[in-house]
């Protein structure tokens, strides 16, 4: 295995972790009347510990990616790929975040009061039917807002499809920005129905995942400026895989947020997959590279 491969494979181990502590913590850690949490449980301090460790591991970890000067690799060119395989993974990444928009859309037609106290604690439940969950004009803009998403990133997609003898393709600068603003709204939304909870061990692990897809696909568009970074993109795009893994773990109110953070980290991993086979390739061709590492 080459050693650009670390990055991703240490986030998807550590992600598996994160999800087993994350699930162990929400069936340990709290109350079962009240959903405080409860102090010292093992769960909840050893998962903190595990993303604070994990940070670190990341962080030195996306060094062993490549380095690049002004102008950067240019999105989708630099990310173009013939492997079917890999051009799959964002792909089906951009579909849940669809189904996503197209789920948010048709919650906010309904909005049934069962389906705002249906989250898994009592506290949160309460807190959630008193008003502070989605409004209806509120889903109905995050669905707007993550189905365009989604469909801003077709055109990407179809560009890393490497064609033999085909046109070089780029993608619009301004699209690429759409998934930022979309996710940028969720986070202000989500903030505000989760900042009411007294037990901030409940909601920081989804707030930091939302944090962190905002940052990677905000590094991800810089791509397409010609001013990307792979090794910070990777750090941001790995360290989202791993919350998301562990933000799946709570299971949500809402189907929407659920498919946001499968789609939004396998899009960004597959991105980061395609950026490394892509680099990898060039590296081969410039005959940089001897032999797997």
């Amino acid at each position: 295995m080459n050693k650009y491969y670390a990055l991703p494979l240490s986030a998807a181990l550590g992600g598996a972790a994160a999800c087993v502590l994350r699930l162990l913590q929400n069936h340990t850690g709290y109350e079962a009347d009240t959903g405080l949490p409860i102090p010292g449980n093992f769960a909840a301090l050893a998962l903190a510990v595990l993303l604070a460790a994990l940070a670190a591991v990341l962080a030195l970890t996306a060094r062993l990616l490549p380095a690049e000067e002004d102008p950067g690799p240019v999105l989708p060119r630099d990310f173009s790929s013939d492997s079917a395989g890999l051009l799959a993974i964002p792909a089906c990444g951009t579909l849940l975040l669809a189904l996503a928009g197209l789920s948010d859309l048709a919650e906010s037609l309904r909005m049934l009061p069962e389906g705002l106290v249906s989250s898994r604690h009592a506290i949160y439940g309460i807190l959630r039917a008193g008003g502070l969950g989605f409004s209806p004009q509120g889903q109905t803009l995050l669905g707007a807002l993550t189905l365009a998403a989604a469909v801003s990133l077709l055109p990407v997609l179809a560009g890393c499809r490497r064609r033999p003898g085909g046109p070089r393709h780029r993608a619009p600068c301004a699209i690429t920005l759409l998934p930022v603003a979309a996710l940028v709204v969720r986070l202000v939304l989500t903030y505000r129905i989760d900042s009411v909870n007294p037990s901030l061990t409940m909601y920081y692990v989804e707030l930091l995942a939302l944090v962190f897809l905002t940052l990677g696909f905000y590094r991800l568009s810089s791509f397409a400026f010609q001013a990307g970074r792979t090794r910070r993109f990777g750090f941001y795009a790995s360290c989202a895989l791993v919350l998301c893994a562990a933000s799946l773990a709570d299971g949500s109110a809402y189907l929407s947020s659920l498919l946001v953070y499968a789609g939004g980290a396998l899009t960004l991993a597959g991105f980061l997959l395609l950026r490394i086979a892509n680099g990898l390739e060039a590296e081969a061709d410039d005959g940089t590279i001897t032999g797997p590492v």
